[in-house]
């Protein structure tokens, strides 16, 4: 039996972090689309989100299209919701296996709105749609706020023991449950030191995102040091062109002369 198409990971919580989850209605219409139609559509949408896992899209089985689904025999345990069971896509044309899943009985009296109804996974269909504007990599969570502020503290990156950004006009960008992010203007920056890397990721809170990488001093590369939003969604015009790196990637980064983790 083929395994579930894999969803996007989280990133990586704490320990420490307690493990906070709900159930929240959606007041926006949410679609799925699949080879070339509509396979699921309603404002009745609910939302399974944690700090601990991505937020997950459960649809009323009359929203969505029954015709493509097929029992695919798949199961196999969630982390908060007890055992899953699972339908191939197939639109007669195309197939994708264990493609959509439901719980079979939620064990906790808080997932029982979720009962029957009728998840995806994310990367298994081909456009999520909130309203009219495209969704990508996952479920856009209720409760995530980003915040992003003009600051004057003094910032400073070193990478192969070297200065290689020095900015007190940084722009920070806090994020719910992730670290605080420290954008630099490419003046503060030692673009000698970086190199235009070929990788991109997408964030549905911000956009796409271009990588750099940074150049050792014997000439070597290491890959994917810092990011920049080239073209940030709306909602996030401050951080556009601004450069930010990976902590664990140089070799410290300094907050008004405190490390920063």
């Amino acid at each position: 039996m083929n395994a579930p198409v894999t969803n996007t990971k989280l990133q990586p919580r704490e320990v420490t972090t307690p493990q906070l989850i709900n159930v929240l209605s959606s007041p926006k219409r949410i679609r799925v689309r699949f080879n070339g139609g509509t396979i699921a559509d309603s404002r009745d949408a609910l939302v399974l989100r944690s700090n601990h896992f991505l937020p997950i899209y459960f649809f009323p089985p009359a929203s969505v299209l029954p015709s493509v689904l097929k029992p695919s025999g798949h199961r196999d345990p969630h982390e908060v919701g007890g055992e899953r069971q699972y339908w191939d896509l197939d639109t007669g044309g195309r197939r994708v296996a264990n493609a959509a899943w439901t719980f079979v009985s939620p064990p906790d009296e808080e997932l029982g709105p979720l009962a029957g109804r009728i998840a995806f996974v994310w990367n298994a269909v081909d456009q999520w749609l909130e309203e009219e504007e495209e969704v990508f990599v996952h479920a856009r969570d209720p409760y995530a706020r980003i915040d992003v502020l003009h600051s004057s503290s003094h910032v400073r990156v070193w990478f192969d023991g070297e200065l290689i950004a020095d900015s007190r006009r940084p722009v920070l960008l806090f994020e719910t449950h992730l670290p605080t992010r420290y954008y630099i203007h490419p003046d503060d920056v030692r673009l000698d030191r970086l190199v235009a890397s070929d990788s991109t990721t997408r964030c549905p809170y911000k956009g796409i995102a271009s990588y750099w990488s940074g150049k050792l001093k014997d000439g070597s590369i290491t890959q994917d040091i810092a990011w920049s939003y080239r073209d940030p969604i709306d909602e996030i015009p401050k951080i556009k062109g601004l450069i930010a790196f990976y902590p664990q990637a140089v070799d410290r980064i300094e907050l008004d002369g405190e490390i920063v983790s």
